[in-house]
């Protein structure tokens, strides 16, 4: 099958006519790719090697496309449907960036009739992403069926104007809390349209964020979730010198980065937790990755919900490049940062 590899850490994306076509295992499906979203992840792998199980790799994990074979024992979906999400990580098989690709039924979502199959291709990492977050690392709860959630209490969202932002500014907001978050100003409307009950400024200096959040809030938030994985150092302060924590005494910080050195300060009661979607699907490699897959696998179920009565809305969108040939054009436009608040995707079937 056709599709485009990358040989070793720092090569070139490079197509190719020769992949072997993957054949899916006991609860597993094999996908026809028809659109992919790319994500910082692609150019990470890339570049770093990081999460990449074996060489030469196949990148991608946004999937979007229709199911064509199903491997035993799976009862979600059948030949035709379409399925979509975010594909195991660095993994042969599963990149999504090839003619056909692997997932595992348990973690995949069941495109319903409200979504396009563009739109489908810009929820996958961005929404498992914020849900891992915010359930594991903020211990936040969905709304049950029929329940609408109020709480008094603020979250913070900095980093609002991403895809991973934009889905966590939906989601803790259906599920009662105030959201504030930080973007620039331009991107303002964006987040408020997600559901941001007010935004903030991340240019400005720290002592005036802290400012702006301490009149804003009045101190009654205790969990910070750092959507774009730069916000380590500012979200120490923020949760030290503004949250006043009247819930449960604790405070909680979930970050994307998890790579950098991190610890909270002494006697700070904050709570730190690294969001890795690499581990998913990986199963039996360890009791992290066995706890992330149980994480999603149950978020699945109440998310699909969700997205068929339109309270998660896909992002924006917009087609940067078409076929194989076009992909490595198309990640390095998305690489420039011209995209901010939409998704950029790869039209490949």
């Amino acid at each position: 099958m056709r599709g485009v590899t990358v040989a070793s850490p720092g090569a070139p994306y490079e197509v190719t006519d020769d992949l072997p076509k993957p054949s899916p295992n006991d609860g597993q499906v094999l996908v026809r790719s028809l659109f992919s979203g790319i994500n910082p992840v692609e150019t990470f792998m890339q570049s770093s090697g990081m999460l990449v199980t074996s060489w030469p790799v196949v990148l991608g994990c946004d999937a979007s496309g229709e199911v064509v074979e199903v491997g035993k024992g799976v009862s979600k979906f059948k030949i035709g449907d379409h399925a979509y999400g975010c594909t195991r990580l660095g993994v042969p098989g599963y990149g999504t960036f090839q003619e056909y690709h692997l997932m595992d039924e348990k973690l995949a979502f069941k495109k319903p009739g409200n979504i396009s199959v563009e739109q489908a291709a810009t929820l996958g990492v961005g929404l498992l992403t914020a849900s891992l977050g915010l359930i594991a690392g903020l211990g936040i709860e969905f709304p049950a069926a029929g329940e609408t959630l109020k709480r008094d209490e603020w979250l913070i969202v900095l980093g609002g104007s991403g895809s991973v932002g934009q889905y966590a500014i939906q989601i803790a907001s259906f599920s009662g809390y105030q959201v504030l978050t930080s973007c620039s100003p331009s991107k303002a409307p964006l987040c408020i349209a997600a559901g941001a009950s007010a935004t903030f400024d991340y240019k400005l200096p720290l002592d005036e964020q802290i400012s702006t959040i301490n009149s804003i809030t009045g101190g009654d938030f205790s969990k910070v979730l750092d959507a774009g994985a730069v916000s380590y150092v500012p979200a120490m302060e923020i949760l030290v010198k503004c949250s006043n924590s009247k819930k449960d005494g604790a405070k909680h910080f979930a970050s994307t980065d998890d790579w950098s050195p991190m610890s909270a300060p002494d006697k700070s009661g904050i709570n730190i937790y690294r969001i890795r979607l690499g581990q998913l699907g990986r199963y039996g490699e360890g009791s992290q990755q066995d706890e992330t897959c149980r994480v999603l696998e149950e978020a699945i179920v109440p998310l699909e919900r969700f997205l068929a009565e339109g309270q998660i809305k896909p992002m924006e969108w917009e087609i940067v490049g078409h076929g194989f040939e076009g992909l490595a054009g198309a990640v390095k436009l998305f690489d420039s940062g011209t995209f901010g608040g939409k998704k950029a995707l790869v039209k490949l079937a």
